[in-house]
């Protein structure tokens, strides 16, 4: 282990802060679910006209791609065709029927579980988007190892976190470490991982897109 591995005193103590909260409130992971019933069924079409002459892809009314200044995707880390076409088919079809940019879902899917359906993290997270239990119970997703109903829910999620934050960056930072942190701190908590999982997903976002 390299000493750069090892977490600074202050990111374990922002981390314990963070997972005492959780603790007092363990369903804060969702802070909106009145947003999420009445928003979450309306889908948003973009007029193709209203898009300027440089390449910006839209999720509501945010605006990607991310700012400028990503780092280089690392080459063992770059998106492969791997994955089976039909799987990437069924998170663009459920990306596209919540308005949300494809390649963001399909960042995001691979940040979480590199697309594994079933995959499971120490702390419980389950399948694609690695939903939480509760979390997975609000969104009303039943098999949280079935692909399709995992991503319509993680899908969900992230789009509520979008409406409510504005901002891409500390919704996919809310998504890793919650919507609570990211209000506490107001922006990206500074939490390595949650760091750490933000750039990740920019850069694989980027990845997407350019293909």
């Amino acid at each position: 282990m390299r000493l750069t591995d090892i977490p600074s005193v202050s990111s374990v103590l922002s981390r314990m802060e963070s997972l005492t909260q959780l603790s007092k409130d363990p369903k804060s992971l969702v802070s909106f679910p009145e947003l999420l019933e009445r928003e979450f069924s309306k889908q948003t079409q973009i007029p193709s006209a209203s898009l300027p002459e440089e390449k910006v892809n839209l999720v509501g009314n945010i605006q990607l791609p991310f700012p400028a200044g990503l780092e280089k995707p690392n080459a063992n880390e770059r998106i492969g065709s791997q994955q089976p076409d039909k799987l990437l088919e069924s998170i663009e079809s459920i990306a596209e029927a919540q308005g949300l940019d494809p390649n963001l879902v399909k960042a995001m899917v691979k940040a979480e579980s590199g697309f594994k359906p079933k995959a499971v993290s120490p702390k419980g997270a389950m399948g694609l988007m690695q939903l939480m239990p509760e979390t997975a119970d609000r969104l009303g997703v039943k098999d949280p190892f079935d692909p399709e109903e995992n991503v319509a829910g993680g899908v969900k999620f992230l789009k509520g976190l979008l409406k409510e934050f504005k901002d891409p960056e500390k919704a996919i930072a809310a998504y890793n470490a919650g919507p609570g942190a990211v209000k506490r701190y107001n922006g990206i908590p500074p939490y390595e991982e949650t760091k750490q999982y933000v750039s990740k997903v920019k850069r694989f976002y980027q990845d997407f897109s350019s293909k």
